[in-house]
């Protein structure tokens, strides 16, 4: 399992921000674990409902939705994932978290007839329920950046139309306006950074090996991004495609993800739909949609012999290069439980050979001859989710 965050002034200023502003419902059998579990959420802002049957759970969302759903999944009478799967119908936004109690439980669930929504498992003993702090506490700030952006939008607008009724304001209340909106603006642009961030985060909690894996990407992405010419207005967004190149990994099943050993050949076709996955949740959120070349085509090769489009050379997006070039040089420069990080030359060594063939044989060469993977930006390092030194995959 993977260790969340800690509560930081970032975090308590979310609380004080979302403090009675969301819902939260809570169903367990248990009188002694709905209480803690009610506390905890408490403990992030939220006002709690607790349910002792999914019988009660699923009647107290007809009366009035809730923002997070946190369900325990045993046997017997209590389908706690079967009230999760239900809950859609009254509360179709809600995060929806199932807590069992093994991973045994969690990869039984993956053999569950397919739903619509997605179901966050967390496994955690009693005694390590705090961990679900961390986790609703990521998603409570997505539910809040959502209002803020939805507010701001309402606000902008209204002050769009006052201004379209004063024909006569003074030059020097327009200006006034503008900066005020520009600041918005960047606020809004900061809100959304955070808001991806959480999202890498997410990801690296699914798969625990690659912690650290996204902000390293990232970093490798913008140093090549610049030193071969990458248009300047283009490079945010290019850092976002690299945070965010294996989200779809969250699509795939734990089976798989955390198999300790190689992969059988039903397994890699199952691994390799995650940036098509990847893609389709891109493609539903609006700030994501400039970064879907980078998600969905990250594995292709120059010889056409990548996935999931067979694309070839130029064919390629060229932000989906440069992420696929960095994303290699972490894996191989970084320890994973199977193998031991490979030395800068002999990363080097490897990303030559295989120019012209998996990889855009200019940019290894500006990647290589400049040693640009002695450039990782130390910047990343106060990323909470990145501690620099976790190891890392390209699958």
């Amino acid at each position: 399992m993977w260790n969340l965050p800690v509560a930081s002034p970032f975090a308590t200023d979310i609380v004080t921000k979302v403090k009675g502003r969301f819902r939260a419902l809570v169903a367990h059998p248990q009188p002694e674990a709905l209480g803690e579990l009610a506390e905890l959420l408490g403990s992030v802002g939220l006002q709690v409902e607790t349910a002792r049957s999914t019988v009660e759970a699923l009647n107290k969302l007809r009366g009035e939705p809730a923002h997070v759903i946190v369900s325990f999944q045993t046997s017997g009478s209590f389908d706690g994932v079967g009230l999760l799967e239900a809950s859609i119908l009254h509360a179709p936004e809600a995060l929806r978290i199932a807590l069992v109690s093994s991973p045994d439980e969690a990869v039984e669930l993956d053999y569950r007839p397919a739903h619509e929504g997605t179901i966050i498992r967390l496994v955690a003993r009693p005694s390590e329920r705090s961990r679900l702090v961390g986790l609703v506490g990521e998603g409570v700030k997505l539910l809040n950046l959502v209002e803020t952006q939805r507010e701001l939008v309402r606000k902008l607008s209204l002050d769009q139309t006052k201004l379209q009724r004063r024909e006569l304001l003074l030059d020097t209340v327009v200006k006034e306006r503008t900066k005020e909106l520009e600041e918005s603006y960047e606020k809004l642009k900061a809100a959304n950074r955070q808001a991806l961030f959480g999202l890498a985060e997410a990801i690296e909690a699914k798969d625990p090996y690659t912690k650290g894996h996204c902000g390293r990407v990232a970093a490798y992405s913008l140093v090549l991004a610049k030193e071969a010419g990458y248009p300047a207005d283009g490079l945010e967004t290019l850092e976002f495609g690299a945070f965010l190149h294996d989200i779809g990994k969250i699509g795939i099943k734990d089976a798989v993800l955390l198999k300790p050993g190689p992969l059988d050949e039903a397994e890699w076709i199952h691994m390799r739909e995650h940036p098509v996955k990847g893609f389709e949740i891109a493609s539903k959120i609006e700030m994501l949609k400039p970064i879907i070349g980078a998600v969905r085509n990250h594995h292709e090769r120059w010889d056409a012999t990548g996935y999931p489009d067979k694309m070839v050379a130029d064919a390629i997006p060229v932000a989906a290069r440069i992420v696929a070039i960095a994303d290699a040089y972490d894996a191989m420069a970084t320890d994973r439980p199977y193998k031991k990080a490979l030395s800068l030359e002999e990363c080097e060594s490897i990303l030559r050979k295989t120019a012209g063939k998996m990889y855009d044989p200019d940019l290894i060469e500006v990647f290589v001859s400049r040693h640009l993977g002695e450039l990782y930006r130390e910047d990343y390092a106060d990323i909470p989710y990145d501690d620099g030194h976790a190891a890392a995959g390209t699958e």
